[in-house]
């Protein structure tokens, strides 16, 4: 049997992460052009762990106050709480004395050691954390994938429905204020759909390809110098093309997943590198 006909007779392995990857992929490299020009690239990062604390504290729950996850908030759903509301807060400071890129950190650097606190006082449940942050995108539930079909709808009719307002707010905040719009509104919105599509993402891929879907797609599609509602498009298309393609390569290439996709989003940067050094 060659290798294809043996990737054809696994479909029922591939198919929910293939799918789950791809949708991933194109909402994330869509997203990834408001976070790429805001300049808060590490936003992604930041979320991602306060999410982590979030799972953290709904471990904490069922080992210590003998919460059963069936009766109370589902992992994926305490993760999503935590980032929305982080999302929010961070997308609505806009200190004057600091840059944004010390408000994200100081949020990823205290997220980070409330995890490690946390998973201290675990006792029974640390070996899951590991599984839950890092996510496995040979092995995806089909729930997950609902969860991320679900989370993907969302953010395209916010952002079909109201991208005029929230590409206004986002690139000219001043201007916008200026001429009486709700910029807390829009910058809310913005926010509210990283702070699903992060942990939602993170929990069926990991925290690196979450993190490269959201600045690759967007940088690659930039850099070809194109309109801003066709570099949303590119973005779109080529983060769906690195999970795709990045998805066959490591089973293929029998090499790590996350990883995989991560070098392969990183090869769509060539071609406006490339024209970017002909144009001079």
């Amino acid at each position: 049997m060659s290798a294809v006909e043996g990737f054809l007779a696994a479909r029922e392995i591939w198919q929910t992460p293939l799918l789950a990857s791809l949708l991933a992929g194109a909402m994330l490299g869509f997203l990834g052009v408001y976070v790429v020009l805001r300049r808060t690239v590490f936003v992604s990062a930041a979320l991602t762990q306060i999410s982590t604390v979030g799972l953290v504290f709904g471990l904490w729950l069922e080992e210590h106050l003998h919460v059963e996850a069936e009766h109370a908030h589902h992992q994926l759903a305490m993760a999503m709480g935590f980032a929305v509301v982080a999302a929010v807060i961070l997308g609505g400071l806009r200190p004057r004395r600091l840059p944004a890129e010390a408000v994200v950190g100081a949020a990823w650097v205290g997220a980070s050691a409330a995890v490690v606190l946390g998973v201290s006082r675990l006792v029974h449940a640390a070996h899951d954390l590991g599984g839950m942050v890092f996510g496995n995108a040979v092995a995806v539930p089909d729930e997950e994938l609902w969860i991320i079909a679900a989370v993907a709808l969302l953010c395209a009719a916010v952002h079909l429905l109201f991208q005029k307002e929230i590409v206004f707010v986002s690139f000219d905040h001043e201007t916008a204020r200026a001429q009486g719009v709700r910029t807390w509104l829009w910058d809310g919105a913005l926010s509210l759909t990283l702070g699903l599509a992060i942990p939602a993402s993170a929990r069926a891929l990991g925290a690196l390809p979450v993190f490269a879907f959201l600045t690759l797609p967007a940088a690659a599609a930039l850099l070809l110098r194109v309109r801003l509602g066709v570099a949303f498009l590119l973005a779109g298309a080529f983060g769906l093309l690195a999970a795709g393609g990045g998805y066959l390569a490591s089973w293929f290439g029998e090499t790590p997943t996350g990883a995989t996709m991560v070098a392969v989003a990183a090869l769509f940067l060539l071609p406006g590198a490339v024209l970017g050094r002909i144009r001079g």
